[in-house]
C-alpha cells in the first residue's frame, strides 16, 4: 500500500531545505540542460510538513530556471526530525546505482545518440548557412541577415560541431556525464573494450576468459582500470608468444618476439609492464612489416624434401601445445549441464574427428615402423 501521494504543482518557496548529506551540489550544468529540454522527469520528495527528503539538486535547478511550482511526492508518516533524517539517509544510501556493465551499455547507446544529434545539428547549420547565402545573393536579406542568421535560426544559436577526433571526444564526455554525472569516459571505454574482448572469437580463449572474469569482478566493486590493464597485458603477451613460436614468421621476428616477451615479463609493476608491452608490440610489429616487404614473392625451393611436412607438423603441435591440458581446466559436469546445442556440437565434433585423425595417424605410424624394420 502506498504511503504517499503526488502533487503536480507545489510552490517551490514553500519547500523547506531539510538536512542533507550532500553538501556540494556539484556541477548543475548537465542537469539544468536536461530539465530545460525535457522538464522534471522525477518528482521531488517531501514530507507532509514540506521538508525536502530527496531532490535538492533538482529543486535548486528549478528555482534557478524560475519555476514557481514543481511536481512533488508527499511521503506520509515522516513527521518528526528522526524519521526525516532516516528517510534522507535511506534515499541517499539505498538508491541503487547502475552497475559498471549497465553504465557501459547506456554509455554506448548515448554516444550513438549524441553523435546522431550532433550530425543533425551540423547538417541543419550548413543548410541554414546555404539558405542565408542564397538569400543574400538574391538581395532578399541583406548583410545583417547573413551575419546574424536571425531569420533562419542560424549559427549564432546553434554553433557548428567540431569534426573528427574533437567531436568524438566531446561526444564521449557528453555521454559519460549523462551516465555518471562526471567525465568518466575513459573508465567506460575500458568496460566497453573488455566486453568486446570477452565476446571476440578472434581472441585467444585465455584472453577471452580473463576479460569475462574481469567483467564479473568489476561489477561487484566498480574497480575497472587495474583489471583492464591485466587483460590488455595478457592480450599483448599472448600476441608476442604467438609470434615467437609461429614458424611462418621469419627467424628475426620470432627471436625478437621471444626477447621482448621476456623483457615484458621482467617488469614488476603492471603499469610498467603495460608500457613495455605496448612498445614491444610496436617494435615487433614494425619488424614483421619490414620482413613482409622484403619477402620473396616466388615460392621457395625445398632443400629438404620433407621440409614442408615437418614445418606443418610443428605448426600443428604448437597449436595443440597452447591448449594442452584443457580437460583439467574445465568441469565436464558443468559442460554437460549448461552447454547449448551449438557448443555441444562443436566439442563433440572436435573430439570425434580428433579421435578419427589419431586412428589414421596411428595406422600410418605402425606401417612406417614396419617398413623401416623390413628395410633393416
Amino acid at each position: 500500500m502506498s504511503r504517499g501521494h503526488l502533487v503536480l504543482e507545489h510552490a517551490t518557496d514553500q519547500i523547506i531545505d531539510g538536512h542533507s548529506y550532500r553538501r556540494d551540489l556539484g556541477d548543475l550544468e548537465e542537469l539544468t540542460e536536461s530539465i530545460r529540454r525535457f522538464g522534471l522527469l522525477s518528482p521531488i520528495v517531501i514530507t507532509t510538513g514540506n521538508v525536502l527528503i530527496s531532490g535538492n539538486r533538482r529543486l535548486a535547478v528549478m528555482r534557478v530556471l524560475g519555476h514557481r511550482t514543481v511536481p512533488v511526492w508527499v511521503v506520509q508518516g515522516v513527521s518528526d526530525k528522526l524519521s526525516t533524517v532516516l528517510a534522507i539517509q535511506d534515499e541517499n544510501t539505498l538508491h541503487k546505482m547502475l552497475t559498471p556493465i549497465e553504465q557501459a551499455a547506456l554509455y554506448e547507446e548515448l554516444k550513438q545518440l549524441y553523435t546522431e544529434e550532433n550530425a543533425r545539428k551540423q547538417e541543419s547549420t550548413q543548410f541554414g548557412s546555404l539558405a542565408r547565402t542564397s538569400a543574400a545573393e538574391d538581395g532578399e536579406g541583406g548583410e545583417e541577415r547573413d551575419v546574424r542568421g536571425s531569420e533562419h535560426g542560424g549559427v549564432d544559436s546553434t554553433p557548428p560541431q567540431p569534426t573528427g577526433g574533437a567531436a568524438g571526444g566531446k561526444t564521449r564526455i557528453q555521454a559519460a556525464k549523462a551516465v555518471t554525472g562526471r567525465d568518466s569516459h575513459s573508465m567506460l571505454d575500458q568496460v566497453v573494450e573488455l566486453k568486446q574482448i570477452a565476446a571476440s572469437d578472434g581472441e585467444h580463449p585465455e584472453v577471452r576468459q580473463a576479460a569475462a572474469e574481469a567483467l564479473l569482478e568489476l561489477n561487484t566493486d566498480g574497480k575497472v582500470n587495474g583489471r583492464y590493464l591485466r587483460v590488455k597485458l595478457l592480450q599483448v603477451l599472448n600476441t608476442l608468444d604467438r609470434w615467437a613460436v609461429d614458424l611462418d614468421e621469419p627467424d628475426a621476428v620470432r627471436e625478437a618476439a621471444a626477447a621482448e616477451l621476456e623483457l615484458v615479463k621482467a617488469q614488476e609493476h603492471p603499469k610498467d609492464a603495460m608500457k613495455e608491452a605496448t612498445r614491444a608490440l610496436g617494435r615487433v610489429g614494425q619488424l614483421r612489416k619490414d620482413a613482409a616487404a622484403l619477402a620473396p614473392r616466388e615460392g621457395w625451393t625445398d632443400a629438404d624434401p620433407l621440409l614442408r611436412q615437418r614445418h606443418a607438423i610443428r605448426k600443428f603441435v604448437d597449436l595443440l601445445r597452447r591448449e594442452h591440458g584443457w580437460w583439467d581446466r574445465y568441469d565436464p559436469a558443468d559442460f554437460g549441464r549448461y552447454a547449448d546445442a551449438e557448443q555441444w556440437e562443436l566439442v563433440d565434433t572436435y573430439i570425434t574427428e580428433a579421435a578419427a585423425f589419431l586412428d589414421q595417424a596411428r595406422t600410418a605410424r605402425i606401417a612406417s615402423e614396419d617398413n623401416a624394420e623390413a628395410d633393416v
